[in-house]
């Protein structure tokens, strides 16, 4: 059967039915897909019944996979698969990363080449929360004033990984290992990143700040960026702009990082629980 993608919103976002990514992708349907992702930011590819190495094979044809920072809750059979859940194995320790996407955000925008993409594979859903907010930068930078993309324009912004140099955000106390892991990534050098970026593949422009990593303007004091940042962080996550996708079992879900923002609303607790294998794509330095 051919693929068959349907917008999901008229935000962003489209689902795609009559895939099978257990099999090797041929060229044909691994355009439609490509071109899809460019389209609408986020896919969501339904009834997919993946394993750890399915899903590899998959994200690869993407490009490098970008190496795991949180190694703890990594697959043990599968390095370059995080787990994200809440659950807790028998003798209490977790099974995965839970307080990932907490914040809105885009993934590794701390680092030197933030990462082009990241996948999510749903393997079990909570039976109330869940959803995962996603927010189209296309939109928010074109729907600014002129004076403030002017300010904007040519000016970085400072991200940090640690929560503990952001006062905008908090840790987890869900999270046992929350104040030893982000007390080491104290010392991991800022990334300074344009604040508009420019979209290597379509040419857009696109609003790259967000609430979780960026924490200052690259020539600015902290009480002239604080205004700026904070009205950036309001626009950005307007309703005309976002998406949330409630997710099924099964699903498979990409979205492109540099140009989408998402965090995870939460609204779930154990014994309600929540499975996700995490993939991320590589990328390139923005301009």
């Amino acid at each position: 059967m051919p693929i068959e993608i349907r917008p999901l919103s008229t935000s962003m976002g489209a689902e795609v039915l009559g895939a099978d990514f257990s099999k090797p992708v041929s060229n044909e349907d691994f355009a439609s897909i490509l071109q899809a992702f460019y389209d609408y930011q986020v896919l969501a590819i339904r009834d997919q019944n993946l394993s750890p190495a399915d899903q590899i094979a998959f994200s690869e044809r993407f490009g490098t996979l970008e190496d795991q920072l949180n190694s703890r809750y990594i697959l043990p059979e599968e390095p370059k698969i995080l787990v994200l859940s809440n659950d807790v194995k028998p003798d209490g320790t977790p099974v995965g990363l839970i307080d990932a996407g907490d914040f809105w955000h885009t993934d590794s925008s701390h680092r030197p080449l933030p990462s082009m993409a990241t996948i999510l594979y749903s393997l079990k859903n909570p039976d109330e929360g869940g959803d995962t907010g996603f927010a189209n930068m296309y939109a928010a930078y074109e729907a600014l004033p002129q004076s403030m993309k002017d300010s904007l324009d040519g000016r970085r912004a400072v991200q940090a990984v640690s929560k503990f140099k952001n006062k905008r955000v908090v840790a987890s106390e869900r999270r046992p290992d929350a104040t030893e892991k982000y007390t080491e990534q104290m010392a991991i050098p800022d990334a300074l990143h344009p604040a508009i970026r420019t979209h290597p593949v379509t040419g857009r422009k696109a609003l790259y700040v967000s609430q979780r990593f960026t924490i200052g303007l690259e020539g600015m004091s902290e009480a002239e960026a604080d205004p700026i940042l904070d009205f950036l962080f309001e626009h950005q996550t307007k309703a005309d702009f976002v998406y949330y996708h409630h997710w099924q079992d099964n699903d498979l879900v990409m979205w492109d990082n540099r140009c989408v923002i998402h965090r995870a609303t939460g609204g779930y607790t154990y014994p309600d629980v929540r499975l996700m294998h995490r993939t991320v794509i590589a990328g390139d330095a923005p301009y």
